[in-house]
């Protein structure tokens, strides 16, 4: 889509959009492409915790954004009744949810106003991790019987998991994350602009993990095969770009250290150019444990660059015969898969061509926001 300002959905209803957060994370980067192709006048945006890197940016925009500011205290109740004022005074058609906690609070407090038409969406694999999120998805799998019309999730295998622990069926439908392959797309000028911005010798084999720092995204995983690739003198460079994966990461410039990989990695840290910035890698690899539908894949071979991805959601579907799957917490085979690449460089570009269709035939923003559009109608 040439003009991300474009509206091609057209509401015929009033639409109110309820997120847990809106900050720089894949489902609120959805949310935001979704947002912007909708009349100002017809949508708002609401934030159970704070406007966010995205709500800024449409607030900016002209849209209509309230962050409720809400914490995990007593307090709390003086919000919801602000979320209920905020409804009643818009009075929506349609209230649709985003993610776990917006789809508990919104849901309940939209069906209490009898807002006709609510919906979920759900960008998580199913997930239990603590006692509190235990009870709540207990109370959501309860819920997902009276409150929406619809639950989207954005990946089959999500939706299958869900299912499973107790979610109803026949109101679950899949809408697949899309992606703009215009902003997205390779640029051999960016390629030459930060290899020599992070002096990158250009005979190395250049890997980048687009990520967070936490357990689920397995690094560990990542550097134990990027420490046998060392030994077995293959010549690289790792960047490591996202919230956490910089120099103020003690814990993890120890584990660089431990594995002896100090000179191979490149702490790069957030970045607001990932678009810029992906064109350096040869190779994209996802390390994680667990995902549901990982925008990053879409990024990356977008751009050109094939990827490798431990077995996780729908990765292996996204990917296709672009790149390579591997098994989750499998350093070896990840290190055997990076070994047998670099010694057959030819596949990089032929992988990064066959990633690139890909996108365009199957996943990009057109295609998801028509998805959605049909939903609203």
């Amino acid at each position: 889509m040439n003009n991300f300002h474009q509206k091609i959905i057209n509401l015929d209803c009033r639409l109110i959009f309820i997120a847990a957060g809106l900050d720089s994370g894949g489902a609120e980067k959805i949310l935001f492409n979704l947002a912007r192709t909708m009349s100002r006048k017809k949508i708002i945006l609401i934030s159970l915790t704070e406007t966010g890197f995205y709500g800024q940016k449409l607030n900016n925009m002209g849209y209509e954004i309230y962050a409720l500011g809400m914490k995990k205290n007593i307090f709390a109740i003086f919000k919801i009744f602000k979320l209920i004022f905020i409804i009643l005074k818009f009075k929506p058609k349609i209230v649709h949810t985003w993610l776990y906690h917006a789809n508990l609070i919104g849901g309940i407090c939209a069906k209490i106003l009898r807002v006709k038409n609510i919906f979920w969406s759900i960008h998580h694999d199913y997930e239990q991790s603590s006692l509190l999120m235990f009870l709540e998805m207990k109370i959501l799998i309860f819920l997902s019987y009276l409150i929406p019309q619809k639950i989207i999730f954005c990946s089959l295998k999500s939706k299958i998991n869900h299912i499973n622990a107790g979610y109803k069926k026949c109101y679950s439908i899949i809408i697949n994350n899309g992606i703009s392959t215009d902003f997205f797309k390779p640029n051999n000028d960016f390629k030459k602009e930060f290899i020599s911005k992070l002096n990158i010798d250009r005979s190395s084999l250049i890997l980048g993990n687009i990520s967070r720092y936490h357990p689920i995204k397995d690094h560990d995983n990542l550097l134990k095969a990027l420490s046998l690739l060392k030994s077995s003198n293959v010549i690289f460079k790792c960047i490591l770009i996202g919230d956490g994966l910089s120099l103020d990461n003690l814990e993890l410039v120890q584990k660089i250290k431990k594995y002896n990989l100090q000179k191979e990695i490149i702490l790069y840290g957030i970045s607001r150019q990932v678009n810029k910035l992906i064109n350096v890698i040869d190779i994209n690899i996802l390390s994680s444990r667990k995902e549901s539908f990982p925008m990053v894949l879409l990024e990356t071979m977008a751009t050109g660059i094939p990827s490798v991805s431990t077995n996780v959601g729908d990765a292996e579907y996204i990917i296709g015969n672009s790149g390579w799957i591997v098994d989750n917490s499998n350093p070896k085979a990840l290190f055997e898969i990076l070994k047998d690449i670099y010694r057959k460089n030819y596949l990089i570009r032929e992988k990064g061509l066959l990633a690139r269709i890909r996108v365009k035939d199957k996943f990009t923003l057109n295609k998801m926001i028509q998805n959605y559009s049909q939903l609203y109608k």
